[in-house]
């Protein structure tokens, strides 16, 4: 009973404290994604074609604080909500954000001081609008977590046309800390450049090291085999002119083993990824979007998991309710998305179809934002 109660503790006690550091302006919001997944995919008994998931599901259900301390403090705690096999209510709980922005406190005009577990800046993920239902190209090819736990300095370029960022992570996600990070000791660096040359054209780069494992056995004090050091890096280009919008991505990983001889462990990665969106607003008077999308992830460098992945979405989006700045508050979606491995370049695992899939999905998201 009390585990069940831990989400209303935490809420209640975070909600006291602009009244207790005397915040100017606080407010409170929440987005919930309902979700129905189809999934088919191939029997390895006999090739023929299986349903693999049907089910409606709670995917994420954000409860967002925000307060103001003073014009130049703001922070923002986030608790992620879920369903979950896992637990035995059906049900999880992690922290999503929980950081504070500190600004004019550097000798950098219009730069923040982020302090905690807060966005990685990386290629896309970290303005990532969940116009189709599945995850950016980052995270989805697992180049990088949208969430992590450091300090970045990150604000608006001088001249007004782009966005930078420079920051400190712990390198492993939002999802791990304390005991889960005793393997990894060494954190992830990045630096993240967006530019606008004219207004319907962004153009960016982002640049990140990081590390896997520990280097050496605090036991034996002998080099572990597994240890890895990666190299990634993200090139963007995103064009718009109503009413279309098309994103171009490419994504590429270096990885290396140093404690196995000879590099044989060692492989690159690469990807490239498409994302046209088609506004039918002028057309219908509705607020309704096609939406498109093209990835393919090359990673037949690496001998422990070869494979090549060509992943094709087309979906709809009708954004039927808005709140009082215009912004979709209630959002209806429906995705279909179709994976396949080659089958010359990948490993036996991969061929005769036994990872292609086939996935509908059709999800009901709502927002809220409240002063208190």
């Amino acid at each position: 009973m009390i585990r069940r109660m831990y989400p209303i503790i935490t809420l209640c006690l975070i909600m006291t404290i602009p009244a207790i550091a005397g915040a100017i302006q606080s407010s409170i919001g929440g987005e919930m994604w309902s979700r129905w997944t189809l999934q088919t995919g191939t029997s390895a008994a006999d090739s023929s074609t299986v349903i693999k998931q049907n089910s409606m599901a709670l995917e994420r259900g954000y409860l967002d604080f925000r307060t103001k301390f003073n014009p130049n403090t703001d922070a923002r705690f986030t608790i992620d909500l879920f369903s979950t096999d896992s637990q035995k209510d059906g049900a999880g709980l992690k922290l999503k954000y929980g950081f504070v922005d500190f600004k004019n406190i550097l000798p950098i005009s219009h730069a923040n001081l982020t302090v905690g577990l807060q966005k990685v800046y990386f290629g896309s993920i970290y303005d990532w609008d969940y116009s189709l239902i599945g995850k950016a190209p980052v995270d989805e090819h697992k180049l990088a977590s949208s969430a992590d736990y450091g300090v970045s300095i990150n604000g608006k370029l001088s001249s007004g046309k782009g966005e930078y960022a420079l920051a400190i992570y712990n390198g492993e996600g939002y999802k791990n800390y304390g005991a889960n990070l005793k393997e990894n000791t060494r954190f992830e660096y990045l630096a993240n450049l967006r530019y606008k040359p004219i207004s319907q054209v962004t153009l960016g780069g982002s640049f990140m090291t990081n590390s896997i494992g520990r280097e050496r056995d605090l036991t034996a004090d002998q080099p572990v085999n597994t240890y890895q050091e990666q190299i990634l890096m993200d090139f963007l280009m995103r064009l718009d002119i109503a009413p279309v919008n098309i994103t171009f991505e490419y994504l590429h990983k270096d990885a290396k083993y140093p404690n196995i001889a000879d590099g044989t462990a060692d492989y690159t990665a690469s990807g490239i990824s498409i994302i046209p969106i088609v506004s039918l607003k002028d057309i219908t008077s509705k607020d309704i979007q096609l939406v498109g999308r093209y990835d393919r992830w090359d990673q037949t460098d690496d001998a422990a998991n070869k494979h090549l992945l060509n992943l094709f979405t087309a979906g709809i989006n009708y954004n039927f309710m808005h709140d009082e700045k215009s912004k979709p508050a209630m959002q209806a979606q429906l995705n279909i998305s179709h994976k396949s491995y080659d089958p010359d370049k990948s490993l036996a695992t991969y061929q005769n179809n036994l990872k292609d899939s086939t996935t509908v999905m059709a999800q009901l998201k709502w927002r809220f934002s409240h002063k208190i």
